[in-house]
């Protein structure tokens, strides 16, 4: 998707982020989060999943919330979906975006969607060949565990490039690099990045970073420093997968916007705008910690508010591209 600006953030936080909530955020209030991600200057958000209310009941009302949400301008959005009927149940509801998601893991595809890695692929070749004489609608394939997994460890390079191939033969075109569990680190970013945007030019691919370990920022701007300028990112850092253990919130919207608009790379995000945001969102979930660290600490006082707003005191933006 063309934004106009040197990088495109996806919020998450709608699907990844309340995934994990216990209480039920009731429609309404899902709606307005949304409805206010969408002003701040959010041109991509994804809205929830198409899954049974059996295996994640914070999504019954997905119907509702697109509903709410789909008439607004300039705005795409996004949902997961686990097979043809949630495919077909998204589109009906008006999304043109649907994200099939599966593990480089055979173990945490296991116990994610509780099925094989092959039996995942037919699932999604499945849901492309129907859908394809169906609707206008465009499939991309989030793939988990890239840069780790809880059970089997480190993956290679090479196992990696493996998986992606399978993926790129089915014609698929956009494909989001997991960091599930928060494993990945800078140098290992870089090697598999490369690797994947060398031998798939006709792919597009994104990035979804946890920051599990602290290392979620630094990991997102090694990506963008070797290309990669699709990021996928929560407000108020909420998240993490429910079927690995030990994973936290995803890479905080606030913080990804703040480090590249502060390196004068444009976003296309109002900073007070996101932060109002946060506030509404603790707002509703008033037993949730933000991870957040802008949320917490706030902007500098010396800072001009804006999308493009640079690095403050009137000193002019690091290069927009540093290799070290």
């Amino acid at each position: 998707m063309k934004t106009g600006h040197d990088v495109a953030i996806i919020e998450v936080g709608p699907r990844d982020g309340l995934q994990n909530v216990a209480a039920f955020v009731e429609t309404a209030q899902k709606v307005s989060l949304i409805r206010r991600l969408a002003a701040s200057g959010l041109k991509e958000i994804q809205a929830g999943a198409f899954v049974s209310p059996r295996a994640i009941p914070q999504f019954r009302d997905m119907k509702e919330v697109v509903a709410g949400i789909i008439a607004l301008p300039k705005v795409r959005f996004s949902a997961l979906v686990p097979n043809l009927q949630g495919a077909r149940e998204a589109v009906k509801s008006g999304i043109e975006k649907l994200i099939f998601f599966f593990s480089l893991s055979e173990s945490h595809n296991l116990n994610n969607v509780r099925q094989t890695k092959e039996a995942s692929l037919k699932g999604l070749e499945v849901i492309q060949k129907n859908l394809a004489a169906e609707a206008p609608v465009e499939l991309c394939v989030a793939l988990a565990t890239v840069f780790g997994c809880p059970f089997e460890g480190y993956m290679t390079t090479d196992q990696i490039l493996k998986d992606i191939e399978k993926i790129a033969n089915m014609g698929i075109k956009e494909i989001t690099l997991c960091d599930t569990v928060g494993f990945g680190n800078p140098r290992q970013v870089e090697e598999v990045t490369v690797a994947c945007l060398k031998d798939f030019p006709e792919i597009t691919f994104a990035v979804h970073f946890h920051n599990t370990r602290g290392l979620g920022l630094a990991n997102a701007l090694r990506a963008y420093d070797v290309g990669i300028r699709r990021f996928d990112a929560a407000v108020g850092g909420l998240g993490g997968c429910p079927f690995a253990p030990g994973a936290s919130g995803n890479i905080a919207t606030e913080d990804l916007v703040f480090m590249f608009n502060e390196m004068g790379i444009p976003t296309g995000i109002d900073m007070d705008s996101l932060l109002n945001v946060s506030s509404y969102l603790k707002e509703i979930l008033p037993g949730v910690i933000l991870s957040s660290a802008v949320y917490q600490a706030g902007l500098p006082k010396t800072q001009t508010s804006g999308p493009e707003c640079g690095t403050p005191n009137g000193n002019p933006p690091f290069p927009a591209h540093q290799e070290w």
